[in-house]
């Protein structure tokens, strides 16, 4: 190896993130000097050797290195520690995952009120993994974590029903009108006929007054007088049909306001945006504090990679305009200071994540978007599978430089932003989450009370939204952009209000399977990172038109 290849390996290894145990601190009481104990914290290679801590490099699919670190905390009972070390327990020691140990770590720190911890067994709980399947207390430890009431806090599938029993409704109300007006209009069309043959006779019996005798008389007032019933009749009905109609076209907004509330209008098409030459990263000014009604949502950063130019795979098609215009479109419209990295190898990768722990404070928010090639692989024993983005230098049957997505979420856990949101345009990139949760916060279609934005800023947020799920995602465009991003794109331009993630994966789906060619599954997923340290809270996008507002 070359000395070059030797000290970028050498700087790689430095980003990982380890479980470090550092020295103790020398203190002094009175006349006595003691030595503190060990404290275990999980940082990256590099800062644990400059902190004088001890650290052992080990392989990511064997966890019993870092359950040596954090047993000893955990057992004097330090949430934290009791909660990873369920978590190493959950991902198992070299061999099949231990539920039901997990389970009792989770308990024991959710017992202190550790809110990571409660995600984590109300996850358990919710699968059957270690536990009894018990949704209800899933959804209560939920409840727990995210600090939310009871009323908005509710499962998927439950949502799901709900919506799909009311679209039921209404389609069977709409059907009903629609029989009703059709009655309507066959009696309207015979009473008009019945009212223009009393017309008929009616003018023959006036025409015969002047030459009949008294009986032509009376009948052309009798008929008169059912002439004006059935014109009154005719009326009544022609009312009774535009109620209905109206009532009609009010249900049928229902059903469209149901199916497409998450559905922006599609903006107008966009100039062929020319990729930008690869660059150094992007270094604005740093970003003022996101207000709006009086609710202080902190700064707002993002990370934007656009892999395209591969120096031993397959180039794609969109990744730099998609990432120049999620770039563009986050500065200028949302006030995010973006750091821009188009065409990055490994190491600008990790260095990019690990620069963003020394930047970012605990009140922050991060937006991570990536667009390039994706994949997975086998654990040895074949019980575990793998996800990676793939950067530009990476090779097809290498696995040495494909950065796993396990590596990228601890890097989330480690950077103290209160919320964290990836946007992952690639293959198999909802594989940055352990599974899939069906928990949905609230509604992804109705406004957002003040209460709820204040209760989704108290916990943190780690969340990714991915174009697929754990199968390829086929390579789409969209000109000049992806399938996914160019309905991202538009979602965000459209927006004029606070926006919460889930609001944002509910009309990016729709504009995804609405777009997506016939006989091509395409759809987004949006999983909490648990192993990040999803918290249960929320991430937000606050337009700057609409910061400062006073009140809604």
């Amino acid at each position: 190896m070359s000395p070059e290849l030797a000290a970028r390996a050498a700087s790689v290894d430095d980003f990982y993130i380890v479980d470090c145990l550092l020295t103790g601190q020398v203190r002094r009481l009175g006349g006595a000097t003691f030595l503190t104990p060990r404290r275990a914290i999980r940082t990256t290679a590099q800062d644990c050797r400059i902190r004088g801590g001890e650290y052992v490099a080990y392989d990511r699919a064997d966890y019993r290195t870092a359950l040596s670190v954090w047993l000893e905390s955990a057992e004097a009972g330090d949430a934290e520690a009791q909660n990873y070390v369920g978590e190493i327990f959950e991902k198992g020691l070299g061999t099949e995952p231990d539920y039901v140990s997990a389970a009792a770590w989770y308990r024991r720190a959710a017992d202190q009120g550790y809110a990571r911890a409660k995600i984590n067994l109300g996850f358990l709980y919710e699968q059957g993994l270690g536990v009894t399947q018990d949704r209800a207390r899933a959804l209560n430890l939920y409840r727990q974590a995210s600090g939310v009431s009871e009323d908005p806090l509710v499962f998927r599938s439950d949502v799901t029903e709900e919506m799909e029993a009311l679209r039921a409704q209404l389609g069977a109300q709409v059907e009903q009108a629609e029989r009703q007006a059709e009655a309507l209009q066959q009696q309207r069309q015979q009473l008009i006929r019945e009212r223009d043959e009393l017309q008929r006779r009616l003018s023959q019996a006036q025409a015969a007054v002047g030459t009949a005798d008294a009986e032509a008389e009376a009948e052309a007032r009798a008929l008169a007088q059912q002439l004006e019933e059935a014109r009154g009749r005719v009326e009544a009905l022609e009312s009774q049909a535009q109620r209905t109609s109206e009532e009609r076209e009010a249900l049928v907004a229902q059903m469209s306001e149901l199916q497409d509330a998450d559905t922006p209008p599609r903006a107008a098409p966009e100039p062929t945006v020319t990729p930008p030459e690869p660059a150094e990263v992007d270094e604005p000014a740093a970003p003022g504090p996101a207000s709006f009604a009086g609710i202080d949502f902190g700064r707002y950063y993002a990370l934007v990679i656009g892999n395209q130019e591969y120096q031993f795979l397959d180039d794609l098609e969109s990744p730099l305009t998609d990432a120049q215009r999620i770039s563009q479109l986050l500065q200028n419209r949302y006030g995010f200071q973006v750091i821009f990295l188009p065409n990055a190898d490994q190491v600008q990768t990790l260095s990019a994540l690990n620069d963003l722990h020394e930047r970012i404070t605990e009140r922050d928010n991060l937006l991570i978007y990536y667009a390039g090639h994706g994949n997975r692989s086998d654990r040895e024993d074949g019980r575990r599978q793998r996800s990676y983005w793939l950067p530009v230098d990476a090779e097809a049957e290498r696995l040495v430089r494909w950065i796993n997505n396990a590596v990228i979420s601890d890097h989330l856990d480690r950077i103290r932003a209160r919320s964290i949101l990836v946007l992952a345009d690639s293959v198999f990139a909802s594989g940055m989450a352990s599974g899939a949760s069906s928990l949905l916060l609230g509604s992804g279609q109705r406004r957002l009370s003040d209460e709820e934005i204040r209760a989704g800023l108290q916990r943190r947020a780690r969340i990714v939204i991915s174009s697929g799920g754990e199968r390829p995602v086929p390579d789409l465009t969209d000109r000049p952009h992806s399938l996914f991003s160019r309905s991202l794109i538009e979602v965000l331009e459209g927006n004029q209000d606070v926006l919460r993630e889930n609001m944002l994966f509910a009309q990016v789906a729709v504009n995804v399977r609405r777009r997506a060619s016939e006989g091509i599954s395409l759809t987004p997923e949006m999983r909490p990172i648990r192993a990040a340290g999803h918290e249960g809270g929320d991430f937000y996008f606050v337009p700057t038109a609409a910061r400062g507002v006073a009140s809604r």
